[in-house]
């Protein structure tokens, strides 16, 4: 926009004309900025008279007027070569001037665009009844339109962070909720950035909430307390001193003072129970030197007799389904760098926690058909109970472990374990 001439601005800023503009600017934006159309409006003599100037009209009177809104553009026009209506109106009322009509249908289609990556994102876990119910239930609330240019990050972060609840199988897992995986901090900083961006209220927590409630077919959460429960059935811990990992020579790099306790503590051959809490706190550190092997298992007896051999290898147990610590544990090993090695039971849930550890990123330690058939022949055991998991690391130990329907726990190989531990 041209600079509109000073003295015309000022002949028109007359506060005797200050409604008049003001129902002018309300007309245009709601017309597209086009001047077309006819205002009315109450004017005092001053303005009329200044209406008149403009308009070169006699038959401006005080009072109620009707005012033609492309008679006025080119009046403005006349005026100065470089004013029209659109610009004056900006001008003289101290801001630029908003198409409504158009704003309305870029938020629509904007809008539009954010729920269909919803969509996508929700597609992880949700059948396609679910992700309608879950998105249409989003739309209803109004939450992405309200935060405006934060609905982008709030979406990323809600499919990072459901993401992350679908590769560790936490839907697929009936006991989750007394074994949560994640500590919700964990999952906020690697879904959002900070520690914070699951806390509630926020955007990202909201989305996730609402997709946890359609997922385990309840209302939307309405207090503090219901938000927790459903985190928890997700297998995310919301505190952070309850559950510990186990670890036995875990030697963390670095000059820390936390890190070089750890490695005094595996100097000294005690086991170390970690929470969540002391992870956050010795922040993000490695935990192992990049490129080193470090062992994990199922059974807390499997610990106990590697304390007791004083093997050399470092090794985490995950004590059954295992803590939220003790997750993040392996995944900081992973993330870190260090090659992680997983044994667990041979029975259907240990399969189910065998899938979640690889999935994150660790190994098969002994966890092949040929593995388990060598196993199960020093029983007898227990038969398998459950249904039958996937095995996608090897896909004949399913067949076989279905067909033998034997149970064998890792206190049946502790010796072959404590072997690799040793060696």
């Amino acid at each position: 926009m041209d600079a509109i001439p000073e003295p015309l601005l000022n002949y028109l800023s007359n506060p005797s004309l200050t409604g008049f503009w003001a129902v002018v600017r309300k007309r245009l934006e709601a017309n597209r900025l086009s001047a077309t159309g006819v205002v009315t409006v109450d004017v005092d003599a001053d303005g009329a008279d200044r209406l008149s100037g403009l308009l070169r009209a006699t038959d401006v009177r005080p009072g109620r007027i009707r005012v033609g809104l492309g008679a006025l553009d080119m009046a403005l026009r006349r005026s100065a070569p470089q004013a029209n209506l659109a610009d004056v109106t900006a001008a003289v009322t101290g801001s630029s001037l908003t198409d409504r009509r158009q704003a309305r249908e870029d938020r629509t289609a904007s809008t539009a665009e954010l729920l269909s990556a919803l969509d996508q994102a929700a597609g992880l876990v949700f059948t396609p009844v679910q992700a309608h119910a879950f998105v249409e239930g989003v739309r209803r609330s109004g939450i992405l339109t309200k935060i405006g240019p934060l609905a982008v990050d709030a979406i990323a972060g809600f499919k990072i962070g459901w993401g992350e609840l679908a590769r560790a199988l936490v839907f697929d897992d009936p006991d989750i909720g007394s074994s949560p995986v994640f500590g919700l901090g964990e999952l906020a900083t690697t879904a959002t950035g900070t520690a914070h961006g699951f806390d509630e209220g926020k955007p990202a927590a909201r989305l996730m909430v609402r997709a946890l409630a359609v997922k385990f077919e309840e209302p939307p959460p309405v207090s503090g307390e219901d938000t927790r429960r459903l985190w928890e059935r997700a297998g995310v811990a919301t505190d952070d001193v309850s559950g510990t990992a186990m670890t036995w020579g875990l030697r963390p790099p670095g000059g820390s003072r936390w890190a070089v306790m750890m490695r005094e503590r595996a100097d000294l051959g005690l086991v170390t129970h970690l929470t969540t809490q002391e992870l956050r706190t010795a922040g993000d550190l490695t935990l192992a030197e990049l490129g080193s092997e470090v062992f994990a298992c199922e059974n807390p007896q499997i610990l106990s007799a590697a304390a007791r051999s004083a093997v050399g290898a470092p090794l985490v147990c995950l004590s059954g389904q295992g803590s939220a610590a003790g997750w993040q544990v392996l995944r900081a090993l992973i993330r870190g760098g260090a090659t992680v090695r997983y044994h667990g039971d041979f029975d259907w849930p240990g399969i189910l926690i065998t899938g979640r550890v690889l999935s994150a990123g660790g190994v098969p330690w002994r966890m092949g058909a040929d593995d388990y058939t060598a196993a199960a022949t020093t029983g007898p055991f227990e038969p398998l109970d459950g249904a039958r998991r996937p095995t996608p690391w090897d896909e004949q130990l399913s067949g076989v472990m279905e067909r033998t329907n034997a149970a064998v726990h890792e206190e049946a190989v502790v010796n072959i374990l404590l072997g690799d531990l040793l060696a």
